[in-house]
Formats: C-alpha cells, structure tokens, sequence
C-alpha cells in the first residue's frame, strides 16, 4: 500500500467516524424538529424502499433523504422495523408490524433502506399502498473491493456459501434463480480468489433485478453510482420527482464526494466471473441510459446550465 492510498484510507476512517456522530446528532435535531413543527400525520404517505446490493452507496442515498427535516422519515437496515430479527437486527419483522409503525410516522415521505430484503422487493411493493423503490447499483470491481474493506477477506466466501448450501432461512439465499445457484456451485470453493467471490455476490444480487421484472415495473427507479456521485443534484431532483416531491435543495447540502469511484480498478478477477460481472452491468447500463432518455423526469437530469 503506497503513502498516498494509505492517506486516503485514514481519511475515510476519520470521515466514517465523524459521520456517524454527525447522524445521531442530526437525527434526535429532526426528531425534535418534526415534533414541534409536524404537528399531525400526513393524510397520504408515499413509501420509498431502497434496494441493491450492499456496497453500492445506498447509504448515502439514506444520508441525503436524512437531511431532509421537512418531508422525510428514514429508517435504515438496523431500525425499530426490524426489531423482531433478535440475531443480526435487519430482517424485517412482519409486514403488519411494519406498516402499523410506519402508520403512525408523521411525514409524508417514509424511506426504508431494507437490502436483504431485496430479493422480496415485488412483493413489498404490492403490500404498501403508495410505496416506490429505487434500485442503486455500483461497479462490481469497486463493490468487491469495498465490500472486503469493511468485512474481511472471508466475506464474499461468506456470503456465497448459503447459497451453495441452500439455507432456507437466510436472506442471501432466499429466491435465489436455479441459473444463479449453478453459476455459484460451479465457481464456489473455500480458496476461492476473495474478490471473485465478492464479485460474483454482485452478480447473484442484482440479477434479482431482472428475474423480478423490476425492470418493467414503473413504481422501481434505477440508479447508477457513478450519476449519483457525478451529478448529484439532478440525479436526487430525478429522485425527489419520482417519489412525487420537489427536492428541496437549498436547505440540504449534499456533501458528496468522489473518492470512492474507481476504486477497483486494480482488482483481479477470473476470467469467467470477470466475464458474467461485465455482461450484467453492461445490462444495467443499457437499461440506465435508456430510463434517462425516456423517464418523465428528464428535464430533472439534464446538466444544470441547460434548465
């Protein structure tokens, strides 16, 4: 590791701890906020989820939706909706539950950030009335690589082996396609490279997108990273049009930065699982490009100087 990227290592640390502190206290000040200034319920809530797979920047998504003190509640994976997951505190308790406790949230827009449950995002979406989802997806390399960066060489050989073993009951192999169990059986082992078993994690998780028709379903937004990071306030004021509100981006200020793209660019990958990563995200892409084009909002995503 040179100077540079050690520097630059230490400088997320320190970020990621200082963004935590920063959270809390932001979150008991919009508590408090809304109490004081929300003084009913609203009338119609609109539900977003949040959906991909992990790594993929869908907490900055949820820290930006955060910051919005007027029109947003935010729960994210650890939250009083999956109290009921008494081992790991992210599965969603049942869905009644869910909703009678986000029945009683007084702002209008209710953002749920619920990655393991994304294998189940159709289903989801036909339980709650007005509900919306985004689906967010990030390079496979720089996936892998962030992926292993938080969770130690072992996690993507971790999170393969349900699959290949078939646990019934966790979220990493549930609806997973009989396709995407062969593709892992085939190139899983114990030894296996890391960051190919991260890799192919990417792919078994976002190939849910297509296998349910999400694609195809109007009320589910997709969203690449590398727009997110590089245009982001259009990108959030496509957002904010979709869920049916007006971002209000003087209040928020956004605070993104661009050091986490590209960041995989060094890492080595198979020549198979290389091959499968590029073909699904070449996919994504296509889909991506077109959306843009033909979304409704469009006028939202154009460059800044030409509104």
């Amino acid at each position: 590791m040179g100077d540079l990227e050690a520097m630059q290592n230490v400088q997320r640390f320190l970020r990621s701890k200082w963004k935590t502190l920063s959270t809390k206290s932001l979150r008991m000040s919009k508590s408090t906020y809304q109490f004081v200034k929300l003084r009913q319920m609203s009338d119609r809530k609109t539900i977003l989820f949040i959906f991909g797979c992990q790594r993929s920047g869908t907490t900055l998504l949820t820290e930006i939706f955060d910051r919005d003190f007027d029109n947003t509640k935010v729960y994210e994976e650890f939250s009083p909706l999956s109290s009921g997951d008494k081992r790991h505190r992210i599965r969603l308790n049942p869905l009644h539950l869910v909703k009678a406790r986000i029945d009683k949230d007084r702002p209008a827009l209710v953002v749920l950030k619920p990655l393991v449950e994304s294998q189940n995002a159709g289903r989801l979406l036909d339980y709650f009335e007005n509900s919306k989802a985004l689906w967010l997806y990030r390079h496979y390399a720089d996936v892998a690589r962030s992926n292993l960066e938080k969770w130690g060489a072992k996690n993507g050989i971790n999170n393969l082996r349900p699959i290949v073993e078939g646990q019934p009951q966790n979220w990493r192999s549930e609806h997973v396609s009989d396709y995407s169990k062969q593709i892992v059986r085939k190139h899983f082992s114990e030894d296996m490279n890391p960051y190919d078993a991260a890799a192919l994690f990417w792919f078994v998780r976002n190939s849910l997108f297509f296998e349910m028709n999400l694609d195809t379903n109007r009320n589910v937004m997709l969203c690449k990273y590398d727009t997110l990071i590089n245009n982001p306030l259009n990108t959030i004021r496509a957002i904010y049009a979709f869920a049916g509100f007006v971002y209000p981006s003087a209040r928020i200020p956004l605070n993104i930065h661009s050091d986490s793209m590209g960041r995989g660019k060094d890492v080595k990958l198979s020549y198979d699982i290389e091959v499968l990563c590029r073909g699904l995200l070449s996919k994504f892409d296509l889909l991506h490009k077109s959306t843009q084009r033909d979304s409704p909002h469009q006028i939202l995503i154009k460059p800044l100087s030409t509104q």
